[in-house]
């Protein structure tokens, strides 16, 4: 098994503070990972493209 204890994530800073998310922290589980996947969503617009693909035959004005 890889030893990816090493790999961290920088997140924009949010009112002049530095977030970082590390994965050191042994085997646990949290919620945590829905923020890592939430900023990847915002950097590599994966929704938005997905959604492109999609025809919405919806009243837009509704």
């Amino acid at each position: 098994m890889a030893d990816d204890s090493g790999f961290a994530f920088t997140f924009p800073a949010i009112r002049g503070r530095e977030i970082t998310a590390a994965f050191d922290g042994g085997r646990l589980t949290s919620d945590g990972g829905v923020l890592l996947l939430a900023q990847a969503e915002r950097r590599l617009g994966i929704a938005d493209r997905l959604a492109a693909c999609i025809a919405d035959p919806r009243d837009q004005g509704r």
